[in-house]
């Protein structure tokens, strides 16, 4: 997984601080630079009035920069920095195409009854994002990040194996412990247990099957590390393995099997992203 280049979106809201904290600590492992961007969203073209209060926000922000630029610079991160007044995903999006960065950096809030401005900008980008969420980043600063622990759930479709690779890679970058993990989802012990009186015989012949699928799966990309398998709802079960588990990081393929090219992200990585206790790094 190469990264030179991080866009990193910032708010100057609470998730700031952990937001820099992570970029700053995937910048420094790869030797990369930061993109620093702060949008003022307006979802129509703002009237000219208002053009002196944005010029204030502009330069609200520009300091605000300036400080964290200053900071990173301690840490020997090479940053630039950028304010956009427009819609937030349109902006973006001209960001991505003008930066050419390897990776976006993004806090999450979920709302639920309806899409935060981060949710946008995770279903509708594709690039590989770090979203910072959960409880292990609640205290994050920048210099303080540390990635022991790494956890990637797998479906064994392709995004999952290039998922796997990324995670791979990211274990030797960080020296970290890597758990692979693939769950027997529920509905596919419901839909043979009316096919078999055995139930008990069914389930282990299930796992067993499960098991050697996933032997092969990463077989070649030489992983030692143990993987396990596990029946149940997956998205749920991901998030207990994290919380029993003390994961400091998920890396998951953005849509797994079953789900057409082009669609929203899907659900059960949506779903983690909503519960995880610590940052996802999600691959597209």
């Amino acid at each position: 997984m190469k990264i030179k280049k991080i866009l990193t979106g910032i708010d100057f809201g609470p998730a700031t601080d952990k937001v820099i904290a992570y970029a700053s600590c995937f910048a420094g492992a790869m030797d990369a630079s930061m993109s620093l961007l702060y949008v003022i969203d307006y979802l129509v073209t703002p009237p000219a009035y208002l053009g002196t209060y944005i010029d204030e926000e502009k330069k609200a922000a520009v300091k605000k920069f300036d400080a964290l630029k200053k900071q990173l610079a301690g840490y020997g991160i090479q940053t630039e920095s950028e304010v956009m007044v427009g819609r937030l995903h349109e902006s973006f999006e001209e960001a991505i195409k003008k930066k050419g960065p390897d990776m976006l950096a993004l806090g999450f809030v979920h709302h639920a009854l309806r899409r935060s401005s981060s949710e946008k900008l995770i279903k509708g980008l594709t690039i590989p994002m770090l979203v910072v969420k959960g409880l292990k980043a609640e205290s994050a600063q920048a210099g303080s990040v540390k990635i022991r622990r790494i956890l990637c759930p797998v479906d064994f479709s392709d995004i999952s194996k290039e998922a796997l690779r990324s995670a791979v890679e990211l274990s030797k970058i960080f020296s970290s412990e890597l758990s692979v993990i693939y769950k027997v989802p529920s509905y596919i012990k419901r839909k043979n247990i009316y096919e078999t009186k055995d139930i008990d015989s069914l389930v282990n012949k299930l796992l067993e099957e499960a098991r050697n699928k996933l032997n092969a799966f990463v077989f070649d990309l030489d992983i030692k590390e143990s993987s396990l398998i596990e029946e149940g709802e997956p998205d749920k079960r991901i998030v207990e393995f994290s919380q029993e588990n003390d994961i400091d990081l998920t890396v998951m393929g953005a849509r797994g099997l079953g789900l057409i090219k082009g669609m929203l992200i899907g659900s059960v990585t949506d779903a983690v992203l909503k519960s995880s206790p610590c940052p996802v790094l999600v691959i597209h």
